[in-house]
């Protein structure tokens, strides 16, 4: 304790050698009678007196240490009533109940106020007068982080993170607030003279750093496989890149059946498929790609311990960096839906920034090639890296690497892309994006150049589009995190445009969640600007002014910035279970029933029993569990299919009436299934004409209302528009998320 006092001596204590009022002055024996009054002074009436002692006392000390005293009860009650939890939020108690929370409240508070009483106790006995008042300052220094306890209860309430995202994110701000003045604090407490030398070895730092990345990389193929044997996974997006890496290794470089004109460059060109397809073939089928994404992803480790490193001086800063990537919820979105060829971008973009700053020429080149063959788009982003790279003193290497982005893009749009367009037109050869930015191109021809107008001319406009309410809790989920850091890092903020325009303009509310990939244009540049921006910010004039140490605060918000992501990732992230985080659009089932197994098991079973040449078609979720063969289709586009896998059970009234006239006229047959998991083989021609006559000579012969024969008529016409549906043309493109 005596040490605890001696640190906490700040600016703030020194106040405590001024003179202090008459009454405290009474108080620690000093004669106050010799003292010149001052013509305003008040009535100096004992009354008078204690009156303004006591509101001086409740507000320099009393204040907190009244919260302080009655934390524990406000976060008990809630917690040791689980059934009536909701009331933090409803306030829904009846009387006897709330009258239970203030007993709670006193109950837990006389141990408190006994704390306070026990360290003054302490204080006199080591000498001294000192006042109960200056006692309780002392104490609050440390103590006021009890006051944390019933928000951390408000936050252990199930729920409260879906139905009230803000409420959540404000008390997540508060808590943050508070364990950031307390780690400060902490941080000014004298250090032992002997740092244990497992600490000194400088091989710790990088095995703990590798070890989080390790950990990432498991728990997270873990959830990827769990979520995917749950049949979470769709053929947006797993199964489209299953399929093209699958026709990719067998010599059809980026073929798709799902896509139009059967390539995927009518959607996206996307070469690092090619480079990543060896590691495919060792086994190639869904879950490698959702094992490989999570892997590659832990790599975007290395270069940020290595930023944090270089920037604040200390290997340690880095390990702390690793960890808030690692628990970072946009990280968790970007990784757990599907497989997408732009995640690929977050290590290849972090480890570009990292070689412009340490001048690595060579280095930086081999992974900006990379980064151009992610996908087309990344040329743009690569713009802006070039632009960094140029306020980094590195103009050639800037320069050129516009140049080169630039070229390569026109080349793909022109020579290897169905459209050559930014946004694309779509129709029967290409996918289109305008969508994504609907409310900013009001007449979809217009394209690119429609999104230019509406910024220029309806600046009220793009100001509505930015602020939609879902867009700024993605910004807060985000930033908040980071305490908003980033935006003081300096020239690295000018990678962050392009993020910044892709996501803050769209109108997709895919783009701007934390359940997809589109984030990964942003978050690795937020995070690899950290270190700079915590740099910049202890370095700063006021806090030299103040008299703050620039290495205590260096550390401050470091933990601050771990300790507010530990939050948001426990209520908005997919490492701790909370009813808010979704790979892409469901819930990740953790604890899979039986049923899920047996569902799971007879899927495979149907799918062994295709022939592996056999083009399918199934329905979207259990599509990545059979497109690992050259023709897949997704329902109802069948008619090259001559097998149907089907989770029936999951279809609505249109889907159930075409899959009975598709029986009905002995189209298919079914060989197999259970569980609601269908599996369905074409009828041989002359057998289905066959059956198809019967069919016509039973409805002849049978008395049918008149709403039946129409009824009829629309299902053979519905039935016939199918089986002329390209294989190509998949439904719900702009309701999924896919691409």
């Amino acid at each position: 304790m005596r040490s605890m006092a001696s640190q906490t001596e700040g600016p703030q204590d020194q106040g405590s050698a001024s003179p202090a009022p008459s009454g405290e002055a009474e108080s620690q024996g000093r004669p106050s009678q010799g003292r010149p009054k001052s013509p305003t002074s008040r009535p100096t009436g004992w009354v008078d007196a204690f009156v303004e002692r006591v509101v001086a006392g409740f507000w320099s000390w009393g204040l907190v240490a009244l919260l302080v005293v009655i934390s524990p009860g406000l976060a008990m009650w809630p917690l040791a009533h689980p059934d009536d939890r909701d009331y933090v939020i409803a306030n829904d108690l009846d009387a006897d109940q709330r009258v239970a929370i203030i007993k709670t409240m006193l109950l837990l508070a006389l141990p408190m106020a006994l704390c306070y009483l026990g360290f003054h106790l302490v204080r006199l006995r080591r000498g001294g007068r000192p006042s109960l008042g200056d006692s309780a300052r002392r104490l609050n220094r440390f103590a006021f982080v009890i006051m944390v306890a019933p928000l951390l209860a408000v936050l252990a309430h199930r729920g409260i993170e879906e139905k009230h995202e803000f409420l959540t994110l404000v008390v997540i701000g508060v808590c943050t607030g508070i364990l950031g003045v307390f780690t400060h604090r902490v941080l000014g407490l004298r250090t032992p003279k002997s740092v244990p030398e497992l600490i000194r070895w400088r091989w710790l730092p990088p095995l703990c750093a590798m070890g989080l990345a390790v950990f990432y990389a498991l728990y997270a193929s873990h959830l990827a496989l769990l979520d995917h044997r749950n049949l979470g996974t769709h053929v947006y997006d797993l199964g489209i890149y299953d399929n093209v890496f699958w026709r990719t290794v067998n010599g059809d470089f980026l073929g798709c059946s799902y896509c139009k004109t059967g390539k995927h460059v009518s959607a996206h060109f996307d070469p690092i498929i090619a480079v990543f397809s060896p590691l495919y073939m060792l086994s190639p089928r869904a879950e490698t790609l959702l094992v490989l994404q999570s892997v590659w992803l832990a790599t975007a480790a290395a270069p940020l311990y290595l930023l944090a490193t270089r920037r604040l001086g200390n290997p340690w800063f880095g390990v702390l960096l690793v960890a808030l990537y690692v628990l970072y919820p946009a990280l968790h979105g970007v990784n757990l839906f599907d497989f997408h060829s732009l995640t690929m971008v977050v290590p290849s973009l972090t480890w570009a920034i990292y070689f412009i700053d340490v001048g690595a020429r060579w280095r930086y080149w081999l992974v900006l090639v990379l980064m151009l063959l992610t996908r087309e788009d990344m040329s743009l982003l690569a713009c802006f890296v070039g632009a960094y790279a140029v306020l980094q003193r590195r103009p050639w290497t800037g320069v050129a690497t516009v140049v080169v982005a630039l070229s390569y893009l026109a080349f793909v749009k022109l020579e290897m892309m169905n459209d050559s367009g930014l946004m694309m037109a779509g129709g029967k050869d290409s996918m289109s994006y305008v969508f994504f930015y609907e409310d900013m191109i009001p007449h979809e021809s217009e394209g690119l150049k429609g999104l230019i107008i509406s910024l220029v001319t309806n600046p009220g406009f793009v100001l509505k589009v930015l602020l939609m309410e879902q867009k700024v809790f993605f910004a807060l989920a985000l930033l908040g995190p980071l305490l908003f850091l980033p935006f003081i890092a300096g020239r690295k903020t000018v990678i962050m445009v392009y993020g910044l325009i892709f996501l803050g303009l769209a109108s997709r509310r895919h783009v701007y969640s934390l359940h997809f990939q589109y984030s990964s244009v942003l978050f690795p540049v937020l995070l690899a600007s950290l270190p700079d921006a915590i740099a910049r910010a202890s370095e700063a004039r006021v806090v030299r002014a103040l008299g703050i140490s620039s290495r205590r605060l260096s550390w401050t918000l470091m933990w601050t910035c771990l300790l507010a992501t530990a939050l948001t990732s426990i209520k908005f992230g997919a490492f701790v279970p909370n009813d808010s985080f979704k790979a892409g659009w469901n819930s990740i089932v953790r604890n899979p029933k039986q049923e899920h197994r047996d569902r799971y098991e007879k899927v495979k079973e149907l799918a062994a029993s295709i022939p592996p040449d056999a083009p399918v078609s199934s329905t979207s979720g259990l599509g990545p569990h059979i497109s690992n063969r050259r023709d897949v289709y997704k329902w109802p586009a069948y008619r090259e299919a001559d097998y149907l896998l089907l989770h029936s059970s999951k279809f609505d009234k249109k889907d159930k009436r075409r899959l009975e006239r598709l029986v009905k006229r002995g189209e298919y047959r079914r060989i197999d299934g259970g569980l609601g998991i269908e599996l369905f083989e074409k009828v041989p021609e002359e057998e289905r004409k066959a059956i198809q006559k019967a069919d016509r000579d039973a409805r002849g012969k049978r008395k049918r209302s008149a709403e039946e024969i129409e009824q009829e008529r629309l299902d053979d016409e519905d039935l016939e528009a199918d089986i002329r549906r390209r294989p190509d043309e998949l439904d719900g493109d702009r309701s999924e998320g896919g691409e």
